[in-house]
This record gives C-alpha cells, sequence and structure tokens, in this order.
C-alpha cells in the first residue's frame, strides 16, 4: 500500500514539473490525415513574448523531431493581419529568429499561431492545425 502511495507521488511530482516547465508550451497533436492513427506533434503557446518597435524577433518555435511532417507557420493578428509565415521547417528544427511585417507596441495582442503541415516523405498536404495565444509586447532598452 506504501509503495503505491510512493508511486502515486512521485506520478504527481512528474507531472507538475512536466506542466511549469517551459511556462507557456503545450504539446498537442493533430491527426495527418482522417482516420490514419497518425499524429503529429503541435507545439502551443499559450503567450509569446516580442520586442517592442523592432521587427526582428527572437523566439523558439520548434517541430518536434518526433514528427514526420514539416511545418509552414503563420503568425498572425486576430484581425487578420499576417505579421510572419515561416519557410518549411523540417522535424528536430526550430525557428529562434523571425522577422514580422511590421512593428508593435509595447501591449498585449491576441493571435493565431497557423500550422500548415505536409509529409515529408513527398510534401503532400496534412492536417494542421490553429492554436490561440496572446503577443505579450514588451519595451526594450
Amino acid at each position: 500500500m506504501m509503495r503505491k502511495i510512493a508511486v502515486y507521488i512521485l506520478v504527481l511530482a512528474l507531472l507538475l514539473t512536466a506542466c511549469s516547465s517551459g511556462g507557456d508550451t503545450v504539446e498537442r497533436f493533430a491527426e495527418a490525415n482522417p482516420g490514419s492513427g497518425e499524429n503529429i506533434a503541435i507545439p502551443g503557446y499559450e503567450t509569446l513574448s516580442l520586442a517592442a518597435g523592432k521587427k526582428t524577433q527572437t523566439v523558439y518555435l520548434k517541430n518536434p523531431p518526433e514528427n514526420a511532417a514539416a511545418f509552414v507557420m503563420t503568425l498572425a493578428l486576430d484581425d487578420g493581419t499576417t505579421l510572419w509565415t515561416g519557410e518549411a521547417l523540417q522535424p528536430g528544427e526550430a525557428f529562434t529568429r523571425i522577422t514580422l511585417t511590421r512593428t508593435l507596441d509595447a501591449g498585449e495582442y491576441p493571435a493565431t499561431l497557423r500550422y500548415d503541415c505536409y509529409s515529408t516523405a513527398d510534401n503532400s498536404p496534412l492536417n494542421g492545425a490553429e492554436i490561440k495565444l496572446n503577443l505579450t509586447v514588451h519595451e526594450t532598452d
């Protein structure tokens, strides 16, 4: 009985650690093709921090290595303004610098990060995803 309790406590501690590490990343899954049973790991972001008044931004937007899909990501404000569209990102790669189409003033902006997914085998389109997030734009020194 004590061993079961210890296992439950350990599992709970691991879950709490996993939920708090990174702060704003939540792994989601999309089915590659309807009925295929194959999933694509879609990193979700609750917030994305950007610098006010700058087009070039430092970010970390990844394609998990276990995917068999390339991502083309698009970041857009909820008013429909496209801020950035990336090149095809292969599994295991990440964008660390992006250039926005315009600068943003300091503040909070509701936005969507869209994932268009393509097979790494033949570049055929797969299901994608849209992640709602908040852009937190900070003044820089």
